[in-house]
């Protein structure tokens, strides 16, 4: 038990940008071929849902390389309140407060837990707390690759383009409730 504790000690001696960058994009690959095979005859308007259903989860996930290599403890918290009030506001709604309020809650295909759109809360959560805490670089290519999800969402006719905007102002006032910006430590 006590070198397991002790590997754990001493693995952020080992945790550096690079190879946290490297381990993500390597996983990230793993996912993207893994759905290439199994879904290689789908039509193209699949394979945009199909990737906005990946990057709706990446995104989120690359969130933990700038804190791990950071460092940073205070923004894992700071992350963990953003998504789980995220999640918690979302579902709700989804599982009846949208009937609650008087919101129509049918998708555009039929079915219904239509508001707020929970893969574009899920992509924007990410991008919204990179942007926040650590600047707008970090957010560069996570703000448009979130924004493909909104629009994979309405390309699919899972959800109505009030569902997509109603999920970014969520993400967006709990990041602004929840998330500070980083300050270096000296």
């Amino acid at each position: 038990m006590t070198s397991v504790l002790k590997w754990f000690n001493n693995l952020s001696l080992y945790i550096t940008k690079q190879n946290t960058n490297i381990l993500y994009f390597v996983c990230l690959a793993i996912v993207f071929i893994i759905n290439i095979i199994i879904n290689i005859k789908e039509p193209f308007h699949i394979w945009v849902e199909i990737i906005g259903s990946i990057i709706q989860i990446a995104i989120p996930m690359y969130v933990l390389v700038p804190i791990l290599w950071k460092k940073d403890a205070e923004g894992t918290k700071q992350m963990l309140k953003h998504l789980l009030c995220i999640l918690g506001i979302t579902w709700s709604f989804k599982m009846g407060l949208s009937d609650v309020f008087g919101i129509n809650d049918i998708r555009p295909r039929g079915g219904g837990m239509s508001f707020p759109s929970g893969h574009t809360s899920g992509a924007f959560s990410g991008a919204v707390f990179l942007a926040i805490r650590y600047g707008w670089k970090y957010a560069l290519i996570a703000l448009p690759l979130a924004c493909f999800v909104g629009f994979s969402r309405i390309f699919a006719m899972a959800h109505w383009p009030s569902d997509v905007a109603a999920a970014i102002a969520l993400c967006i006032f709990t990041g602004l409730c929840f998330v500070r910006p980083y300050k270096k430590k000296i």
